[in-house]
């Protein structure tokens, strides 16, 4: 196949290669040449049709405006989101060097479409048009927000300026996560001698020797400073001198001298997000930012988390207390450090619930953990999922599976679950392909991604329970990609208000503690043993005490100090560093607590624009997810109660963004939500 030919393939829809009745996407025919060529034609393409739709003679319509502006850019949309997806993935420095150069470019067009008064005006002739469906009308208003939003309507000379500062953006938010990567494939801890390891398991041991061996430097240990390595490390070792170092390589990832520093990244980021702002009218980024989100203003969002702030501050403070007088028991007169937090609260966990983090990995392998989300979502949603062995994949590891209910299929999941080089770090759920029934109906491809750590050779892998609660996590994300029933990508689940976007994944790790559920699958690796009622009790005791990832100061923190960052956001050079280390201070965060993630390498705020002052997103979620599980297990049959996981199918998970948010959640449990259903779960 020629050249030009090949690239042209690639903007067809996908071929139905493996004989399933879904078409799959090209993996491999995507060199970066053969994907550069593609994206060319997809920009030409795109620039050429919204062109003939500006210039069209005949009067206005939905079919020939909003449709036509919304279906010509699927093409490009594909193509897109496999760059991403495989640059976050792993797939090399050609492929990570294309999405360097290729992200301006795209956003550009955005910017150049959105600069056609032509379009903004037929656009706003169809919404004056009463024959409009209730879809259409939402798909019109929607369109015309990202229009105004994208600067639609300035003047040439702000027009101009726009483009610029959205081009420069984008080649900062890639370079901010290239640099993280980077440098994460590079930090290393050093282990020399066994009193290095004293605390440490067999199976750690095993894993740093293994991840030395693999540098070349066989007979010593290696801790690679990434999380699912770090986080045991933190909790078991003894050795407080080392846990200091981790800790310290850990929290200065992004703030090291050298080609791979962000610190100068994210000024010119938050400087040029500020500029952006002000060029539309608002008075800082935070403002821009909540235009689409249900918390409508800076100020409601920063309420929400200083209240959730105050009443989680009283229980922290009761707990590092009871954790000092370990650390004392210790002989360690000193205050307790963020770097001892995870290794007494650990002793804490195991003299108080009688828990031992590990206990529970063998209860927990990767197939269970699998078979029990698949089996959830079957008896709560009848979905159905069937392994697709023969499908092509970017990567050996990741596997396919054929998602249907009933008869209809609805797509197919991608699981890409243990860290390689050049991966990101992290988990995370993407799309592929969104859901769409014209110009030719196709359905959704959606991937979980996460970084467990790889088993050693011949066996199973055994997740501790945060990551098993991640993976439920992405997963809910998933199931809602793959039942919204929208027609049309602008209205499906990632077009919802995006601190309404957590409430599936948030709501879907409760299912993870559901007693029924973890007696059927959380079953012992080598015995097949139940998990036994005692080591159910004690985590459930230890979960309730540790709270979830929005009721914690670390968490609340990090979104405190992004809302502030964006809120001083208007176009002035900002410290981000120093606003960080003030608004911790004026928040009198304890000595043994640090955000969970410093600006530096705080990826949610500085590699994309959908977190920038969004990460308070979770907590707002979070409340949404109360108040849902709430109305489950209230009902007569708990979690599993048929007409309240047929209701919150219906209203939510189908629904996407065909209403506004509040006006979706208010159709769930018919009133406004309250922060009160979230801190009464825990106590606070």
């Amino acid at each position: 196949m020629a050249a030009g030919t090949a690239a042209a393939s690639l903007l067809e829809p996908w071929p139905d290669a493996a004989g399933i009745g879904i078409g799959l996407p090209p993996f491999e025919r995507l060199e970066p040449r053969s994907l550069e060529e593609a994206l060319e034609l997809a920009l030409d393409e795109r620039r050429e049709a919204v062109a003939a739709i500006a210039s069209d003679p005949r009067p206005a319509t939905f079919e020939n405006t909003v449709e036509a502006l919304e279906v010509g850019g699927l093409p490009l949309a594909r193509l897109e989101n496999l760059l991403r997806h495989l640059t976050s993935t792993g797939a090399g420095e050609e492929m990570q060097a294309l999405h360097q150069r290729m992200a301006p470019r795209l956003t550009a067009l955005e910017d150049e479409i959105a600069g056609q008064r032509d379009i903004l005006e037929r656009t706003a002739a169809v919404l004056e048009q009463e024959c409009l469906t209730a879809e259409q009308r939402r798909l019109t208003e929607v369109l015309r927000e990202r229009l105004r939003l994208r600067g639609a309507g300035l003047e040439p000379e702000a027009r101009a300026r726009w483009t610029q500062v959205n081009a420069r953006l984008s080649e900062l938010q890639v370079r901010f996560r290239r640099n993280l990567t980077a440098e994460q494939d590079a930090l290393v801890l050093w282990l020399a001698y066994e009193d290095d390891l004293d605390g440490l398991g067999d199976e750690q041991r095993a894993a740093m020797a293994d991840a030395a061996g693999k540098r070349g430097r066989p007979g010593q240990w290696a801790l690679p400073i990434q999380r699912p390595m770090v986080w045991p490390f933190l909790v078991r070792s003894r050795r407080r001198d080392l846990r200091e170092r981790v800790w310290k390589l850990w929290m200065g990832r992004g703030a090291n001298d050298g080609e791979h520093d962000n610190r100068p990244v994210m000024a010119e980021i938050l400087r040029l997000r500020g500029e952006k702002a002000r060029l539309l009218g608002y008075s800082s980024y935070a403002d821009l930012a909540m235009a689409t989100r249900m918390a409508a203003n800076p100020q409601a969002a920063l309420n929400l988390l200083l209240e959730v702030w105050r009443a989680v501050e009283a229980t922290t403070r009761r707990q590092l207390a009871e954790l000092q007088k370990l650390a004392r028991a210790d002989g360690l007169d000193e205050e307790l450090q963020a770097w001892d937090r995870l290794y007494y609260a650990e002793r804490y966990r195991q003299s108080h619930f009688g828990l031992d983090a590990d206990a529970v990995r063998p209860y927990l392998s990767l197939d269970a953990v699998k078979s029990a989300l698949f089996w959830s979502a079957e008896r709560l949603y009848g979905v159905r999922f069937r392994r697709l062995d023969d499908a092509p994949a970017y990567h050996p590891e990741v596997e396919a599976f054929l998602v249907h209910r009933g008869d209809d299929p609805l797509g197919v999941l991608w699981l890409d679950l243990h860290q390689r080089d050049g991966k990101s770090p992290g988990s995370w759920q993407a799309q592929l392909q969104a859901r769409s029934s014209r110009p030719v109906p196709s359905l959704v491809h959606t991937v979980v991604v996460s970084s467990l750590p790889r088993p050693r050779d011949g066996e199973p892998a055994l997740l501790v329970w945060e990551l098993a609660n991640v993976l439920f996590h992405e997963f809910g994300h998933a199931l809602h990609m793959l039942l919204c029933r929208a027609g049309y990508p602008s209205l499906g689940s990632l077009a919802v208000e995006w601190d309404f976007i957590e409430l599936p994944a948030l709501l879907n790790e409760r299912w993870l503690r559901d007693r029924e559920l973890l007696s059927l699958h959380a079953r012992h690796v080598e015995t097949g043993e139940t998990m036994p009622e005692e080591l159910l009790a004690s985590l459930d005791e230890a979960l309730r005490y540790d709270r979830i990832f929005s009721l914690t100061l670390e968490y609340l923190a990090t979104a405190i100090v992004d809302l502030r960052l964006h809120q001083l956001a208007d176009g002035r050079a900002i410290d981000a560093m120093a606003v960080e280390e003030e608004v911790l201070s004026e928040l009198g965060v304890p000595a043994a607590v640090e955000p969970l993630l410093r600006v530096p390498h705080a990826m949610h705020t500085f590699s994309e624009e959908v977190y920038a002052a969004g990460v308070y997103s979770y907590l707002w979620s979070d409340v949404l997810a109360a108040e849902a599980g709430n109305l489950f297990e209230r009902s007569p049959g708990g979690l599993w109660e048929p007409r309240v996981a047929e209701r919150y199918r219906e209203t939510i998970l189908e629904a996407g963004s065909t209403a506004p948010a509040a006006e979706l959640f208010r159709a769930l449990i018919d009133r406004e939500p309250s922060p009160r259903a979230l801190l009464d779960r825990f106590g606070l």
